[in-house]
Formats: C-alpha cells, structure tokens, sequence
C-alpha cells in the first residue's frame, strides 16, 4: 500500500513540477494529507463492518450480511458526503492546518477542491472494497484497488495534461476526480454482481440445509 502511494506521489509531482513548480508540489504535500485524513475514518469503519460481515457470511444469514453492508454504506457516505461538504465550503481552512504562507494557502484553496471533486463517492469505494474482503473475495479487493491506482490514476496524470492544454496543472489536479469516478462506477457494477451471486449462493444452500 505504502509503495503504491510513493510511486503515485512521484508521478504527481515530476508532473507538477514540469507544469505548475514549486507551489504546485508544495499544494500537492497538503492534498495527499488531507486525503489521508479523509481516508482514515472510512476504513476505520471498514475495518469494523469487516468481523460482522465475515461472522455472519460463515453462519450463513444472508439476509444480516445485506443488512450489515447497506449499513457501512449508509454511514461512509454520510461520513464522505460531509466531509466533501466541509472541503468545498471551508478549503482554506484545511490547508491552513499544513501551511501558515498565504500564498500557497490561496493556491491549494483552488487545488483541494479539484483534487477531493470526487470526495464523496469514497464512502462506496471503500465499503465495497472491505466487504470484498470480509466475504474471501481478495482477488476481486485487490483489482478494485489496482485499477483506480494503476490503471487509472498514474495513466492519467500524464493523459489528461494532453487533454486540457490550457491549464495543465489543473489538469494533473484533475486525473484525481477523474479516475475516482472511473473507479468507484467499476467497483459498484462489479461489487452489484459478485454480491448479488454471494447473497443468492448463501440462501440456496440454507434452503438445502433446512429440506
């Protein structure tokens, strides 16, 4: 996890550097803490929805299982949607808390709110990702995270400066929202999916168990 975000880290800034300089990676230091602050708490609450699904898929109830993932999703959405709020309402205030120059707070005000644009979605990225878990389905956890990482976001930190040519350093900022869409759409139809097969496998065999 921790070399993926050093090989993610490295690429925003050689970006940043060529397009925006020192003020841009100085922006972007206080974008990656603020993320990090954003994502403690989800998988925290991840973390905690995990020993329930898991008991509960082993005794195979079904129905608790459903119950216990619509809520982690209720309340990691809640809980993004809130902090997204906080984030385009109050941007200054956050990067206050890294930085006391003015200048560079001014910069990153603008550059939090491109680069969170897509905050409140994590609640089902992350709720979806620890329930693949919780349920043995690493294989299927491991390609959600590859793909927004990989596939997605490194990709287009280079692609989309090609894209929007007048501002390219917005347009690095911008790769973040943009792969984060791409990847929470993939990991709902793909969790829809492989959830739907779970719950419906489960009830089948406690049909059989009770005939």
């Amino acid at each position: 996890m921790q070399a993926s975000e050093s090989v993610i880290s490295v690429c925003f800034n050689s970006s940043l550097q060529t397009y925006g300089g020192d003020i841009a990676v100085g922006a972007m230091t206080i974008l990656t803490s603020v993320m990090q602050f954003a994502m403690l708490p989800l998988q925290g609450l991840g973390q905690g929805a995990q020993p329930i699904i898991s008991y509960n898929y082993g005794a195979g109830n079904a129905e608790r299982v459903k119950a216990a993932f619509q809520l982690l999703v209720k309340a990691s959405l809640c809980y993004s949607i809130f902090l997204w709020l906080m984030v385009m309402i109050f941007p200054q205030g956050f990067a206050a808390l890294f930085t006391s120059d003015a200048e560079l707070i001014a910069f990153t005000k603008t550059a939090l709110r491109l680069y969170l644009a897509a905050l409140f979605l994590f609640g089902i990225q992350i709720a979806c990702q620890m329930t693949f878990t919780a349920l043995g389905k690493a294989v299927e956890s491991i390609v959600v995270a590859v793909t927004r990482k990989f596939i997605l976001l490194i990709p287009l930190i280079y692609i989309m400066p090609q894209i929007l040519h007048s501002d390219k350093t917005t347009a690095v900022y911008l790769a973040e929202p943009v792969a984060d869409v791409i990847a929470v759409t993939f990991t709902a139809v793909l969790f829809t999916v492989q959830f739907k097969k779970v719950l419906k496998q489960m009830r089948q065999m406690k049909s059989s168990q009770n005939m």
